[in-house]
């Protein structure tokens, strides 16, 4: 006899470049996974979207939400404050909804203390020279830039023992890596050894 399926908590990063968002936006479309959003001190780029990109809140706001104790995790990030609020992550749970959370490899590291029986995974290109012409081919990085992304792509492949997974976005094969992610999805659920999700 086969577990219960439980709602997981699947935590992605990966470098600059390697296509997150694309995969994220097809494995909602896939699943109905919850995408947890982010709270956000700075006003919005154009483009973004209050409540999609992120939630916007003024300093003095998300200040008061600090200290409800609203926060999972949060900082400074240059002159802004961001951080992820637990109602993001614990009311899909308590609805049996799956929730993703995208982070960067800080957010991962500190996730990893913060968070019970979450399923983390790195997203990474096929090969460092294959993202570095993805990141070249937006033509909106400086050389600096460029170079400090690709920075970030060592430090990242450097975490993946840290990872329960890592999955492969080659250039022009999206479907197979939303296809393996679907897999992840569909096993932890059913998983009778994992831990159940939720915040520490």
């Amino acid at each position: 006899m086969s577990a219960e399926p439980r709602p997981l908590i699947v935590v992605l990063h990966g470098p600059s470049g390697v296509g997150k968002d694309s995969v994220i936006a097809e494995l909602r479309e896939r699943t109905g996974i919850h995408r947890a959003t982010s709270s956000n001190s700075r006003p919005p780029r154009q483009g973004e979207r209050q409540g999609v990109d992120y939630h916007f809140l003024s300093s003095e706001e998300f200040q008061r939400k600090i200290d409800a104790g609203d926060f999972i995790e949060h900082a400074r990030v240059y002159d802004d404050l961001k951080g992820l609020e637990r109602r993001e992550v614990l009311q899909p749970l308590a609805e049996g909804k799956d929730v993703l959370i995208r982070t960067d490899l800080q957010g991962a590291r500190t996730l990893r203390g913060l968070l019970r029986g979450a399923v983390f995974v790195l997203l990474r290109a096929e090969s460092r020279e294959a993202l570095r012409e993805r990141l070249t081919a937006r033509e909106s990085e400086s050389p600096e830039s460029l170079a400090r992304r690709l920075a970030e792509v060592d430090a990242e492949l450097a975490d993946a023992p840290n990872n329960d997974y890592v999955v492969e976005n080659r250039e022009g094969a999206l479907d197979a890596a939303v296809e393996e992610f679907v897999g992840i999805i569909e096993r932890e659920r059913a998983n009778p050894d994992r831990e159940p999700a939720g915040v520490r």
